[in-house]
């Protein structure tokens, strides 16, 4: 069913279906399970599961989030309620070439930082490629150096809430002896992300109880 059109009614109904059945299972309520949710629409339509980075509406980030590719290279995000105002919608299909396409962003291969505070610098090394990451601002060196670094791993200018947070763990670390992996370095802009979300909870588990 590769070729389903997600947009039919009858298709939307079938991915409804789905999402409740898998969030339903999981029994949480405030977590959009969109990692569950795309792997069974994957095993029913065929089309590709997905996970990385979504750029939301306010320029914060949804650090972990997953979604589905069809053939033609549309995104069908199937949790994207859980997003609320932030986001575009319930059930959404972005066509490519639609600006917003480019908000999804595939996890970054993990990178193993090295963090130099005499300039500061950052030397990145992922398998056989480097990278040498420079920051953007001589009056605020570590502000500047986060935001370097966030835009390489994400490909987007973001809040600065989120290098705020960043700079911080940045100039904390930099004293570390051994390189450090990045999803190390992320997870509590990861933590972040989560406390700056609205309170949320799933429609599936609405009904009074």
């Amino acid at each position: 069913m590769d070729d389903a059109d997600p947009t039919d009614p009858e298709i939307r109904r079938r991915i409804l279906e789905l999402r409740a059945a898998v969030r339903l299972r999981d029994g949480r309520p405030n977590d959009g399970r969109c990692g569950h949710v795309s792997e069974a629409i994957e095993a029913e339509f065929g089309w590709p599961r997905r996970c990385g980075y979504l750029l939301l509406l306010d320029s914060l980030i949804s650090w972990v989030h997953c979604w589905n590719v069809r053939a033609d290279g549309a995104i069908v995000d199937a949790t994207a309620d859980q997003f609320q105002d932030q986001w575009l919608g319930d059930v959404i299909t972005i066509p490519p070439g639609d600006p917003y396409h480019d908000h999804y962003r595939i996890r970054a291969p993990e990178w193993m930082i090295t963090i130099d505070p005499s300039g500061p610098v950052l030397h990145c090394r992922s398998g056989d490629e480097t990278q040498l990451i420079i920051g953007d601002d001589p009056d605020r060196p570590w502000f500047g150096l986060a935001r370097s670094f966030v835009l390489m791993l994400t490909g987007h200018a973001v809040h600065d809430q989120v290098i705020d947070l960043a700079a911080r763990v940045l100039r904390a670390r930099s004293g570390a002896p051994d390189p450090i992996p990045s999803p190390e370095l992320l997870h509590p802009l990861v933590i972040q992300s989560v406390r700056l979300s609205k309170p949320w909870v799933a429609p599936e588990f609405r009904d009074p109880v």
